[in-house]
């Protein structure tokens, strides 16, 4: 039997969780997969999801996860606690790395910038002579490269990159642009495929994984039920989606006007209908 919840209002969570965990209790075999949304700073109410859970005392056994919802499920996956999670996010490492600020201490000398004694600079391709000095992000990605290795590093490397050895089977997505279609990480290195997930296109810097361009994972798929039903296929699916809808632009909002032309509905069809 199969259910999909989406847990969208979180005074309404306590309510789901609890619907849940009597169902659970008629037979203990049952998988359940959790599925986090992209959705910027509002994805840091996924740690409410999970500590709801746990007050419940509902295990995940999958986790797929895009955007800011990779990095909350990546935590929880190698084994951070909800409150582990909560203090690391509001953390000052990290609301700086966050916002593209490196430390002094981390400042070395070879990733700064050259001095230049002309005013402006344009780089120009010889080949066709484009124009290629527009910025492609807005914040210095080096901070948070940083701070990702930092974090998952030792964990991929316990695992030899294979999402399915985490505490809490995992995967992930990223967007490649060229080929308009998601990437799904199920192995590899864990910070890179959470880096890439999180590769907002004008704001981070996109990174390149197997010759492909990645993007974020919300541009094609911003609540990936049904990668979580294709990979693990649970038995309950628990989403937490924190997505609002793209507002209509301003001619003079390039950010919206991107935003629209970029991402993808999401999908919330029902990957199964409750059957026996």
């Amino acid at each position: 039997m199969y259910i999909r919840i989406c847990l969208l209002k979180y005074p309404f969570l306590k309510y789901c969780i609890f619907a849940l965990f009597l169902s659970l209790n008629k037979g203990f075999s049952q998988k359940i997969g959790l599925v986090l949304s992209g959705g910027g700073s509002s994805g840091l109410a996924h740690i409410g999801v999970l500590k709801a859970l746990e007050e419940y005392n509902i295990p995940i056994d999958y986790i797929s996860g895009t955007s800011i919802g990779s990095l909350i499920g990546a935590y929880y996956a190698i084994g951070f606690t909800p409150k582990e999670i909560e203090a690391r996010v509001k953390s000052s490492f990290f609301q700086n790395a966050a916002r593209g600020d490196l430390n002094f201490q981390y400042g070395y000398y070879f990733k700064k910038r050259n001095t230049y004694g002309s005013w402006v600079t344009f780089r120009v391709d010889p080949k066709d002579g484009v124009l290629k000095n527009l910025p492609t992000n807005v914040i210095n990605s080096i901070p948070i490269d940083y701070y990702l290795m930092e974090t998952f590093a030792s964990s991929s490397a316990v695992i030899k990159n294979n999402f399915d050895s985490l505490m809490v089977p995992f995967r992930c997505l990223a967007s490649d642009i060229k080929a308009k279609q998601s990437v799904i990480f199920r192995n590899g290195d864990l910070a890179t495929a959470v880096r890439a997930s999180m590769s907002y296109p004008f704001y981070l810097r996109p990174i390149k994984v197997d010759d492909k361009l990645l993007f974020d994972g919300g541009l094609y798929n911003n609540f990936p039920t049904d990668v979580m039903y294709k990979e693990f296929n649970p038995d309950f699916i628990i989403g937490s989606n924190v997505a609002d809808k793209t507002a209509a632009p301003e001619d003079d909002d390039l950010y919206l006007q991107l935003r629209n032309i970029m991402m993808s509905e999401t999908n919330f069809k029902p990957v199964a209908r409750m059957g026996s």
